[in-house]
């Protein structure tokens, strides 16, 4: 799938081929850059961690080390090919903590440098690095030149890596359900069985169209790392990355920016991100990353339907498409709570759990200027299931959005105060229907018991 993709970097795909030493599992040719090889080590049991021994300690009395095969295959590979190899352990493993210098390995950029180059050599980091020099007979300097090209691709798992696979096919103009997916997965295991070692984007394109994989036109793929670091950031056609602006060391935590000032850096990013998108032509999108609801929503408000631009998304690894076939719900039933603080109207959209209490306290607490909040349920109450798929989803989008505006038609208000819970597919198909409302200012989560804090401002 990356070889194909629109603009791919990538001129040709190898598959367990000659002359590349260990890495010789899964091999991109770039155009013009550093080659990558993969090294793949998928663990039936996850439960042993990727340490000093994992990596130092031969699998057998006549077999190697695993980091005496990357040192091996890094030293005939930077003097063959015209630019520094990429060398990735790929792995279902997850790192050691404990390890003094494995757990300096950057979330971000999968690579042990530049924290194991400004190790001081007295810690126990530094001192493991002189070990390793030890064991592959060289010097310092030389094993930390291996580690500008060796990355870690870690913790991976088999439902991450089909919703990547999925996302690429949709990005490709692919069929994308599970038995697309499954048939691609053959075309490979065929490959693999007939001894095919080499194939270029045409040898590719034609597999897809034999097995009758094509669907449509080509998409961008715009991935929003907000909460959480995505492992192939190189998939997408733009990255934002947004994880060290935010509060909180894991994803659970990571509610708010540091600085409230950077919501706004966010969005200007997001309008960046659809121009880019637009400077090149393309009018559909999908939308790949770890984000909350307001990013969602905001995120389909720049994408907005009347612009003429499709987004999809994969909703527990089914796509939800802006176009997908309308399905017929029950109207959302409608609560009003009268605050009478104001001109200004409060929305809580409470597809997955009724947040009315939360939102009423919250805005009695701030003191908004807000005159009622308008609670829009499902028909049989907020649960976990409420939207059934994509077809689901574009018809709450139509009906949430047109309660709204009646709403609005009924005791108008200068501006909408949103509050956002359910699937994020949905937020992300509100928002890219979110036209003819009023000026709304969308807001986040911070837990139960924690109210809300004010993100993104959208125009509408």
């Amino acid at each position: 799938m990356r070889v194909i993709q629109p603009r791919s970097p990538y001129s040709q795909l190898e598959i367990e081929s000659n002359g590349a030493g260990n890495v010789d599992d899964v091999i991109l040719r770039a155009n013009a850059d550093r080659h990558r090889y993969a090294q793949v080590k998928w663990a039936a049991q996850t439960a042993d961690l990727i340490n000093d021994a994992y990596l130092t300690v031969p699998p057998s009395k006549t077999g190697k080390a695993l980091l005496t095969k990357f040192h091996a295959s890094w030293k005939l590979l930077r003097h063959r090919d015209d630019a520094p190899p990429i060398m990735e352990l790929t792995t279902n493993r997850a790192l050691d903590p404990a390890d003094p210098l494995l757990s300096l390995v950057d979330g971000r950029t999968d690579c042990l440098n530049p924290l194991a180059r400004l190790a001081d050599p007295a810690s126990d980091a530094g001192r493991r690095i002189d070990d390793w020099a030890k064991l592959l007979k060289c010097d310092r300097d030389e094993v930390l030149a291996m580690l500008d090209a060796l990355f870690f691709k870690v913790g991976l798992t088999v439902s991450s890596e089909e919703d990547r696979a999925r996302t690429l096919m949709l990005a490709n103009g692919l069929l994308s359900d599970k038995d697309a997916l499954d048939r691609g997965v053959g075309l490979v295991a065929e490959w693999v069985r007939e001894g095919r070692r080499v194939l270029s984007p045409e040898d590719i394109r034609t597999e897809v169209e034999r097995v009758s994989l094509h669907a449509h036109d080509p998409r961008a793929v715009l991935l929003v790392q907000a909460i959480k670091h995505d492992p192939h950031p190189d998939d997408a056609t733009v990255v934002l990355d947004w994880v060290d602006l935010y509060e909180g060391d894991t994803p659970p935590l990571r509610r708010r920016p540091r600085d409230p000032a950077d919501w706004a850096t966010m969005s200007d990013d997001i309008d960046q991100a659809v121009e880019t998108i637009a400077l090149q032509g393309l009018k559909d999108i999908v939308l790949r990353g770890y984000m909350r609801q307001a990013t969602f929503f905001t995120v389909g408000t720049r994408f907005a339907q009347v612009s003429g631009t499709t987004i999809t998304y994969l909703q527990n690894g089914v796509a939800w498409a802006s176009n997908a076939k309308h399905v017929p719900v029950p109207a959302p039933s409608n609560i009003t709570t009268t605050i009478g603080a104001g001109k200004e109207l409060a929305v809580a959209i409470g597809m997955s759990v009724d947040p009315t209490t939360a939102v009423t306290r919250y805005i009695t607490d701030a003191n908004l200027p807000i005159g009622r909040v308008l609670t829009l349920l499902p028909a049989d109450g907020a649960h976990d299931q409420s939207v059934a798929g994509p077809g689901a989803a574009v018809a709450y989008a139509q009906a949430l959005r047109n309660a709204i505006r009646q709403e609005l038609e009924r005791d108008p208000a200068t501006r909408v105060h949103l509050f956002l819970a359910g699937p994020g597919g949905l937020a992300l198909l509100l928002g890219h229907r979110w036209n003819r409302v009023a000026p709304t200012a969308v807001y986040e989560d911070l837990g139960t018991g924690h109210g809300y804090v004010p993100a993104f401002e959208v125009d509408a």
